[in-house]
């Protein structure tokens, strides 16, 4: 990715979250990712979906992040990593059209290399 572009961010509920809660971590991780230099980290709509988003799910808790000049898609999964790796419990789902990856439950060696994968497949070497 050049730089240019969005991605779905959606944090996913526990089985002990309830909206309060998914919308609480929602907005600790939107202000995370504003500290990157994105575009824009907003709630997703309806009309914000990528043409056929699969495994996203309900929309509660989930960001649109749209990169800016210099953030690619790189620097905006190692922020969701390094959010998520701050307890065990936080799942996240990031997608890009409709190839999803999803951060946690992992050893942070197989999530690395997981994530790694996935990046290539979006020409994201930066």
């Amino acid at each position: 990715m050049d730089g240019a572009g969005a991605v779905v961010v959606r944090v996913a509920a526990g089985p002990d979250h309830d909206a309060a809660e998914l919308a609480s971590l929602a907005r600790g991780l939107r202000r995370e990712l504003l500290e990157l230099d994105v575009a824009a980290v907003e709630p997703v709509t309806a009309a914000d979906l990528p043409e056929g988003a699969k495994g996203l799910g309900t929309m509660a808790g989930a960001l649109l992040v749209r990169m800016g000049v210099t953030a690619g898609l790189r620097k905006v999964v190692e922020a969701v990593r390094r959010w998520a790796a701050r307890d065990a419990v936080r799942s996240v789902e990031i997608a890009f059209g409709d190839d999803v990856l999803k951060v946690t439950g992992v050893s942070p060696e197989r999530q690395e290399q997981l994530i790694e994968v996935w990046l290539a497949r979006h020409g994201s070497g930066s």
